[in-house]
């Protein structure tokens, strides 16, 4: 049913009678009678969550959002390195452009309240009487407000809302993912260039023995197959350095990537060698509560949800009536001071009757959609705790293990003194010698392994912890 009322300047071709008030004002209070039933309280999930998280140390309170963890490596040049990526990486800059495209929606959305006022002009010149030239213009103004009686539009603002917070949030991951990537990278280059000077350090210490050996060969007090066995030592050795110098390319590469720097720029700066970043830090994440609540993940999964949540109000609202308030004016002959020939302004209701069951096929969907998005939360949350809780496993068994391995360089390295000492003065054989060099290197890298695990878990656990690590 379309109700308007109409006035008009000179002859009316079709008289339209006005709407009594009685009949308007009780279909506005039928109207607003029905609001009710399309109302959602939407109210954030929460999930009980213990006092600490497994393996941390006792929680404190506080802001669990300390950026920038990877200062406490103290290594300048991983600093420069995330700030390029924060400013050039692409993926970082897809999810601000996002979040441009979520401002827009959030833009529309809240244009639906306003009221939308369009114009138009027209002017001719021509004989169309058969009488001579003549000309005419015209001009017109149309004015509309749809009434938001059953929070269509408010319910379709608020998701738009909620989408434009999960896309903020969205960029804080792939920052938080850009940030630990680099920082992974990183120490990876650190690893396989540490492990190359030791490789290297390790063939010139053979070659020492090497050349003992052919001393001993050539006095008679060593045999042929002793220095076959030094010199397949040192082979042994050389055959280990392409491995570590293609990791450390790979590891280069992968900087030049998520940096957006050519990675011919970069190889000057970081040849130039460094030590291995060693985190100083003492496990301690927080309060799990503050520490969920700062995973952008995690709050971009609620954001969603309540994206869901108002969208079954919208959904619900279609099974409604529509009012709107349309008026419109017509002034023609505007060459003779605008001669108004039509206008009219009344309110218009749109009720539907029969829909074939789209409305309730939708209703059910974006009922549907929510319980989904409320289980994204729920598989959010819970595989948050699950990284916190494994990187803090990992981190807190790490110094054990470097302090292991710290002992064991340390005597391997009299291994190898002792043992090459006794074979100079003759005494036991080359194979002593043999196996106490392979001994030292694999001590040494395995403590340089072992630094590598305990950044890599330190970076692992920041990123699980939003960077919350203390």
């Amino acid at each position: 049913m379309v109700w308007k009322l109409i006035a008009t300047r000179g002859p009316v071709l079709a008289p339209v009678p006005a709407p009594s008030r009685r009949a308007f004002l009780g279909g506005a209070a039928s109207a607003l009678a029905l609001a009710g039933c399309t109302q959602v309280a939407y109210e954030p999930p929460v999930t009980p969550v213990t006092d600490r998280f497994d393996g941390d140390a006792p929680a404190r309170s506080g802001d669990p959002a300390a950026r920038a963890w990877w200062t406490s490596f103290y290594d300048s040049e991983l600093d420069a390195l995330i700030a390029a990526g924060q400013a050039r990486n692409l993926d970082v800059r897809q999810a601000v452009a996002a979040i441009e495209e979520a401002r827009a929606g959030a833009m529309a959305a809240g244009a639906a309240d306003l009221p939308q006022v369009s114009g138009s002009a027209a002017a001719t010149r021509g004989d169309t009487q058969g009488t001579g030239t003549g000309e005419t213009s015209s001009a017109g103004l149309s004015v509309g407000w749809a009434l938001d009686l059953f929070d269509a539009t408010r319910n379709r603002r608020k998701a738009a809302a909620a989408r434009l917070d999960a896309a903020y949030l969205s960029a804080d991951v792939a920052r938080l993912v850009m940030e630990s990537a680099i920082a992974q990278a990183y120490v990876a280059l650190r690893y396989n260039q540490e492990s190359i000077a030791l490789t290297k350090r390790s063939i010139e210490s053979r070659k020492r023995s090497l050349e003992i050996t052919r001393s001993q060969v050539e006095a008679g007090d060593a045999s042929r197959l002793d220095q076959i066995q030094a010199e397949q030592l040192v082979a042994e050795g050389e055959a280990q350095l392409p491995g570590f110098e293609t990791a450390f390319d790979q590891a280069l590469a992968q900087i030049a990537n998520l940096t957006a720097q050519p990675g011919a720029s970069l190889r000057p700066r970081l040849q130039r060698g460094a030590p291995q970043p060693r985190p100083r830090f003492k496990a301690s994440v927080g309060v799990p509560a503050q520490v969920l609540a700062a995973r952008p993940d995690v709050r971009a999964a609620e954001r969603a949800y309540a994206a869901a949540v108002y969208d079954i109000g919208v959904a619900k609202a279609a099974f409604y009536p529509a009012i709107a308030l349309s008026g419109s004016i017509t002034p023609t002959d505007i060459r003779k001071a605008g001669s108004i020939t039509y206008w009219a302004l009344g309110p218009a209701i749109d009720l539907p009757i029969f829909s074939g069951g789209a409305n309730t096929a939708n209703l059910k969907g974006a009922e549907a959609r929510a319980v989904q998005a409320k289980l994204a939360w729920e598989a959010a949350v819970l595989g948050a705790i699950e990284e916190i809780e494994s990187a803090l496993a990992a981190y807190n068994r790490d110094g054990r293990l470097i302090s292991a391995q710290t002992r064991l360089v340390t005597t391997s390295a009299e291994a190898v003194e002792l043992s090459r000492t006794n074979f100079g003065y003759g005494e036991g054989d080359f194979t002593t010698v043999l196996d106490a060099e392979r001994s030292y290197l694999s001590a040494q890298q395995g403590l340089a392994a072992a630094e590598w695990q305990r950044a890599a878990d330190f970076i692992t656990l920041s990123a699980a912890a939003a960077g919350g690590t203390r």
